[in-house]
């Protein structure tokens, strides 16, 4: 039986590792203008760089569909220049299992977002299996495991009706 101080850490543990999930999905989403427009690159750099933080130097990211990245400057490297023009993240169900200063997570993320190329605006989903250190004192990321379940066209654009009043 686990002591009430180690029942509470492993707690704060948990809740480190989902706020660190959820500073990532903000700067994943803040790269982006209320109009659905992409910011200036400067900004993306800098935003995109907040959101790398999360992984540690080493850390691995097989994005699926999107690639694979070794090393947080890699990882910053797609993140910079991701494909989209706006997106909204969303980390749902989350599973983080804690021993000592090491975790996993399970997640599912559920997506919607515009493509820069050709203005769609899709859908995605996918199962995301993570693996965490803590280094001095410090959640960080070290691997990501993404499963695309899918990726699907939405018929009108939010950009184009989110002006307009909804009419059934």
């Amino acid at each position: 039986m686990s002591t009430l101080e180690e029942r509470i850490a492993t707690l704060e543990a948990i809740e480190a590792i989902k706020r660190m999930k959820a500073h990532y999905a903000r700067c994943a989403d803040a790269k982006y203008t209320q109009d659905h427009c992409r910011k200036p690159q400067e900004e993306i750099d800098r935003i995109a760089g907040d959101q790398a933080s999360i992984f540690c130097e080493d850390a691995v990211w097989d994005n699926g569909l999107f690639g694979r990245f070794e090393g947080r400057t890699a990882i910053w490297e797609f993140l910079r220049a991701t494909p989209w023009k706006f997106s909204v993240h969303m980390y749902m169900n989350p599973l983080v299992e804690v021993r000592g200063d090491t975790a996993t997570g399970s997640w599912v993320i559920w997506e919607v977002a515009t493509l820069e190329d050709s203005d769609q605006a899709v859908f995605l989903s996918a199962t995301l299996d993570d693996e965490y250190v803590r280094q001095d004192g410090t959640w960080y990321t070290r691997q990501v495991e993404m499963t695309n379940r899918f990726m699907t066209p939405f018929e009108e654009p939010w950009t184009v009706r989110r002006n307009r009043p909804y009419t059934p």
